[in-house]
């Protein structure tokens, strides 16, 4: 089995389109995660430059807004406008934390409407606001969709539970179980994302995450999939910390996601 890496565009956006994709090409990375845009001429231009600089796409579903019915319609056209580009698949924030359950369900059965007529699987991020924003609820989601697949992004959990999991096995083995992307943040019991991986004073947090994300591509192994794919995703501030009075951040987060490609490079097996 292979892994794929792939980088986010959260943050280098700024770049512009060009630039960006030429910067994630020279770090290594097989493609890039990032929001399809709406305009056709700049998924043309979108399209040519991922052509140009051989770049696979995993689509970002963020765009979806406004009130419960408002959001069901921006939710499917978004989702629909992802499909049409034919990206790998689609990488969903689905639905919110503080709607009912037979809401958020309703949002899932769109999505697997659009994935059914496309062709395209989506998965829902397990992420803070949206709808598997903690274990628990993400537990019983997991209970009702037996066919929910997820982007896997722990981080949001361990700042949630305000712990390391220590206490919810159970719950992590359902999560590996339906995982089907991993977005490699290191999160830590208060908050979503840890000052630098490479420092020592993290080495048990990144220690942990790791066998989680193991426990992933074990499950790939097993089933005999030809490939797993992974995000590095340390982001921008102000997820980034910074130096107080200044803003400054104490890290570059592009440049943590280089290391981090590298580091699970070494230290993922990918044979048993």
């Amino acid at each position: 089995m292979d892994i794929k890496y792939f980088c986010s565009w959260w943050g280098l956006d700024n770049l512009g389109l060009e630039e960006m994709l030429r910067k994630i090409k020279e770090a290594g990375f097989d493609g890039v995660e990032i929001g399809i845009p709406n305009e056709k001429e700049k998924q043309e231009e979108l399209n040519s430059l991922l052509a140009k600089y051989h770049l696979e796409v995993i689509a970002h579903q963020y765009q979806a807004t406004g009130n419960f019915e408002q959001y069901k319609e921006t939710f499917h056209k978004s989702l629909e406008n992802a499909a049409k580009f034919n990206p790998l698949f689609i990488n969903s924030h689905t639905g919110k934390d503080f709607w009912n359950t037979n809401q958020n369900i309703e949002l899932v059965k769109i999505a697997d409407g659009v994935q059914d007529k496309f062709g395209i699987k989506i998965l829902h991020e397990t992420h803070r606001k949206h709808f598997l924003f903690s274990t628990l609820t993400a537990k019983r989601y997991f209970e009702l969709l037996p066919e929910l697949k997820i982007t896997a992004d722990f981080s949001h959990w361990t700042c949630v539970s305000e712990t390391m999991l220590e206490d919810q096995r159970e719950i992590l083995e359902l999560g590996f179980a339906r995982a089907e992307h991993i977005h490699a943040r290191v999160g830590f019991e208060e908050g979503p994302q840890i000052s630098d991986p490479r420092a020592k004073e993290w080495n048990k947090h990144l220690t942990t995450f790791t066998i989680w994300w193991q426990k992933i591509v074990d499950k790939f192994i097993n089933e005999k999939k030809e490939y797993l794919t992974i995000t590095p995703e340390f982001g921008p501030v102000p997820y980034t910390w910074t130096i107080p009075h200044s803003n400054k951040p104490v890290s570059d987060f592009f440049e943590i996601n280089c290391w981090m490609m590298e580091y699970l490079k070494q230290s993922l097996i990918l044979s048993k």
